[in-house]
């Protein structure tokens, strides 16, 4: 029986030790670098009709496309000069007031004083069916848009309102309308600098050369 040296069986066990540190000492770290990351799913308890998101997290839900950070403006500023601001891009946030308790199709956005229908591009999104009260931000295109005696009827019994409400409504109507591309639900994001200084203003409010509002 031959016997294996005792200097070449330390020689093997060191090296296999060797490469285990080796493996640990590489595999340790990716592992902390990557957690395991929680499913990017709704809870079976949400109502999410024909909703599917981009992104589903606990504070953000986006759905058609993600935010390009358009500029953002108030409803109360576009309902004053429609004209000027109809058929731009631009952003609106707000607070879903009610939602479409069909499919989804449509949300109410109420910014203040100021509500406005909002619409899905091309019905090629929806949202949830349980999103009411919830902080929104969506972007796309401001439109005035007659609304139909029909149309408005038909929103109306969307909404579940009573057969005695519906035929209270009669006429067509001009309304400012959006159409959204991307609709992101829960924390608005972070709203950008403003670039520059800019010229003083003075007590009226105009600019100045000088800060004092004579031109």
């Amino acid at each position: 029986m031959r016997m294996v040296p005792f200097s070449d069986t330390m020689e093997s066990n060191m090296r296999y030790l060797t490469s285990v540190v080796l493996v640990a000492a590489f595999a340790l770290p990716a592992l902390a670098q990557d957690p395991p990351r929680p499913p990017t799913k709704p809870s079976a308890d949400r109502k999410m009709g024909l909703a599917k998101p981009l992104v589903f997290e606990k504070d953000k839900e986006v759905y058609g496309a993600p935010l390009k950070g358009l500029k953002h403006l108030r409803l109360k500023r576009i309902s004053k000069r429609q004209k000027k601001w109809s058929g731009k891009k631009l952003q609106i946030r707000g607070e879903i007031a009610s939602v479409c308790p069909k499919k989804g199709c449509w949300m109410m956005v109420k910014d203040g004083p100021q509500t406005v229908r909002v619409r899905f591009t091309d019905y090629s999104f929806f949202v949830p069916l349980d999103c009411a009260n919830q902080k929104v931000t969506a972007e796309g295109t401001v439109t005035v848009k007659v609304e139909t005696e029909a149309e408005r009827r038909h929103y109306a019994e969307d909404a579940g309102k009573s057969k005695e409400e519906i035929e209270k409504i009669t006429g067509d109507k001009v309304l400012l309308s959006f159409t959204a591309d991307a609709v992101q639900i829960g924390t608005p994001p972070a709203k950008k600098k403003a670039q520059g200084g800019g010229r003083a203003k003075g007590k009226d409010g105009a600019k100045g050369k000088n800060g004092s509002g004579q031109g």
